[in-house]
């Protein structure tokens, strides 16, 4: 029968079939790239947070109740004193091993003082649909965060009226008070552990010899950056982004020459129609956005 089938034809359904496997395969490989990206991602801010940590005197992490898990090759934070989702969170999970309820379980079981903490859930995360099995245990979506990073392509630089500078011993002190401050808290000793830690660079912008605007960078051993502890934070606490974008360019260059592979941030102020500042911002410091963080939280 296969034999007085007209030839084209024949190839034709080769073809087909042959195209539908390499669409299959292309797909299955597009997937498998976006975890392991999103893994070294997540396991960058990982790493930043754990030597933040890491980083306080024994005496205020027993104080302030502050500590960390690993869970699931992920990792948990925890602030008693401090119950807010900045330092009540989940990171990483889902990537390196499957998400679970097994997991859930585990992170109740950190969480044993009320904290609000939250979840984040991601789309390259496994198995699909990690966020329905985070709503079938009571917890809800309460915001998200633009995840953004950006790889060691030069950076086109552009001139820039705002100074910049790297946090020394003589303005070590200023940094802290400008930091701690802006946030209302109290507990200057935690940045004073960091202030000239290894792995770690904090920048601050000046406007007529004043601090206006601060951000740390921590670099991984596999030369990743993860970029946070930034204060005031753009788009949420200052509508000016200037001034961080300012600190950017140069923790980029600086960075650059370090021989930085890959630099992770957030974009906390999401916009549906991407065209707020930041998002143009840091579009021009060469950064994407290779998936959206959402927040899952359990308690209100």
């Amino acid at each position: 029968m296969i034999a007085k089938l007209p030839y084209y034809f024949i190839a034709l359904v080769l073809s087909s079939a042959l195209y539908a496997c390499y669409s299959i395969h292309q797909q299955n490989n597009t997937a498998m790239n976006a975890e392991k990206d999103a893994l070294l991602i997540e396991q960058t801010e990982t790493a930043a947070w754990r030597d933040l940590i890491d980083a306080a005197p024994d005496s205020f992490r027993q104080a302030k109740g502050l500590r960390y898990q690993n869970i699931g090759e992920g990792l948990a934070i925890n602030f008693q004193k401090e119950p807010i989702p900045l330092f009540n969170r989940v990171i990483g999970l889902g990537l390196a091993k499957p998400f679970s309820q097994d997991l859930i379980e585990t992170i109740k079981a950190f969480y044993t003082h009320h904290e609000k903490f939250i979840v984040h859930y991601s789309l390259p995360m496994r198995p699909p649909h990690v966020d329905s099995l985070l709503k079938q245990n009571g917890f809800y979506l309460a915001g998200s965060w633009e995840r953004i990073v950006r790889n060691n392509k030069p950076i086109n630089e552009r001139p820039d009226t705002i100074e910049v500078k790297q946090v020394d011993e003589s303005l070590k002190e200023s940094w802290v008070k400008f930091l701690i401050e802006t946030y209302g808290f109290d507990f200057y000793e935690w940045p004073r552990s960091f202030a000239e830690r290894k792995g770690w660079k904090h920048y601050v912008a000046l406007r007529n010899g004043k601090i206006i605007a601060c951000r740390s960078f921590f670099m991984t051993k596999e030369k990743t950056v993860f970029s946070g502890v930034d204060a005031p934070v753009p788009g949420v606490m200052i509508a000016d982004h200037a001034p961080d974008f300012a600190i950017w360019q140069k923790a980029i260059k600086d960075g650059l020459k370090e021989k930085a592979i890959l630099f992770v941030a957030d974009i906390e102020m999401p916009d549906r129609e991407k065209n707020k500042e930041a998002y143009e911002g840091f579009k021009q410091l060469g950064f994407n956005i290779p998936y959206t963080r959402y927040h899952y939280r359990l308690n209100k």
